[in-house]
């Protein structure tokens, strides 16, 4: 957050030139700081990013505002992360009720406790979950499947970066590339979802992704989601 821009693409095109990497790539920015670093990249004739690592799904629309349409602007591909809203968009968890210990929301890990409760914590989001989970039963596919058959189709978007704890987990998530959903499917997910001001990318857990630096060593200031959350799937 304290290096000019122009250190930064400098850095980042020498290491193109010395084939170190072989394209630039950006995590968690607002669609200002995109344009800023795709504008002064041009201006100084170095390697212009292609992509953008954002938090996109169902539960979290809000980069459709100003940051999809930067990236659309400037020829930037989309790499979602957390398309499955860390597996709330599976369907496996229940609003109050106790996560599984293997699970995100069951996790100890203060960052997956707090971004649990901020998915928990909305009507809007268990509307969706539910509308999600209805239309998976009605076309035979998984709520999985039906969010990621979602997302992939969004404009710029390249692909979702999803993990997948098991082999089967893997292969029906892939599965999700076969799907398509009718115009009724997407028309009613694109309803009961519609973006909402949230902790992300403009909230406290933005800012907290975008201003990850060290102080003597340790992170400062503290992050948003230090302290967890005691209600990760929310209360019931």
């Amino acid at each position: 957050m304290h290096t000019p821009v122009e250190e930064t693409l400098s850095f980042l095109d020498a290491a193109v030139t010395a084939g170190k990497i072989h394209y630039v790539g950006l995590s968690n920015f607002t669609g200002w700081q995109l344009q800023l670093i795709i504008s002064t990249a041009k201006a100084m004739g170095v390697q212009v990013p292609v992509t953008l690592q954002p938090q996109y799904s169902l539960l979290c629309r809000e980069i459709e505002w100003e940051i999809v349409p930067a990236a659309l602007h400037n020829g930037i591909g989309l790499l979602p992360w957390s398309p499955l809203a860390g597996g709330f968009l599976t369907g496996k968890y229940q609003r109050g009720a106790a996560a599984p210990a293997d699970s995100r929301a069951g996790s100890e890990k203060p960052l997956y406790q707090f971004v649990s409760e901020e998915y928990a914590d909305s009507d809007r989001n268990w509307s969706t979950i539910d509308t999600v989970v209805r239309i998976a039963k009605e076309i035979g596919a998984t709520p999985a499947q039906v969010a990621l058959s979602w997302i992939a189709d969004r404009s710029g978007v390249i692909a979702p970066i999803v993990g997948a704890r098991t082999v089967e987990h893997l292969r029906s998530n892939l599965r999700a590339a076969e799907l398509t959903l009718d115009n009724e499917a997407t028309a009613a997910l694109e309803k009961v979802s519609a973006p909402q001001s949230n902790g992300y990318p403009y909230g406290a857990f933005g800012a907290g992704q975008r201003s990850r630096w060290l102080k003597d060593g340790k992170p400062a200031p503290a992050q948003p989601y230090a302290a967890g959350s005691k209600h990760p799937t929310g209360r019931s």
